[in-house]
C-alpha cells in the first residue's frame, strides 16, 4: 500500500513538472543584430554608428545609453535605413562614461537582439 502511494505521488509530481518542450523560437534570426557599434564624442554630442547585415523586417532602432551611475536612457529611431544617431542632450563632462547598445525594432515594436556594448569615456 505504501509503495503505491509513493508511486502515485511520484507520477503526479512528474506530470506537474515545468520541464516541457518549448515551441520553436520563431523570432530567432527575425531581426538582425547590429554590429560594429562605435560611439564618438564630438563637439556638443555623441555620435553612435553601427552596421546591420540585413534590414529585413526592421522598421527602426533603439539606442541605449547607460551612464556611470547606472541610469539608462533610450532613444527611438523610426528609420529602417538609419546607421547612425547623434545625441546632444547627455552630459559630456570629464569623468562621465556611457555604455551604449543598439537593437533593431519591427513594426510591432518587437525588439531584436542587442548589439555588443560599446563604452564611451569622456576625459
Amino acid at each position: 500500500m505504501g509503495t503505491r502511494i509513493y508511486l502515485v505521488l511520484g507520477l503526479l509530481i512528474w506530470g506537474c513538472s515545468n520541464h516541457t518542450e518549448l515551441p520553436v523560437q520563431y523570432h530567432q534570426g527575425y531581426l538582425a543584430q547590429p554590429t560594429r557599434v562605435e560611439a564618438v564624442a564630438e563637439a556638443g554630442g555623441i555620435v553612435v554608428s553601427w552596421h546591420l547585415d540585413s534590414a529585413a523586417n526592421v522598421s527602426g532602432f533603439v539606442v541605449s545609453f547607460t551612464d556611470s551611475a547606472g541610469v539608462v536612457q533610450t532613444r527611438s529611431l523610426e528609420d529602417a535605413g538609419a546607421r547612425s544617431y547623434e545625441e546632444t542632450s547627455l552630459e559630456l563632462s570629464p569623468g562621465v562614461w556611457y555604455l551604449i547598445e543598439v537593437w533593431a525594432v519591427d513594426a510591432r515594436l518587437f525588439f531584436g537582439p542587442r548589439s555588443a556594448v560599446d563604452t564611451l569615456a569622456v576625459f
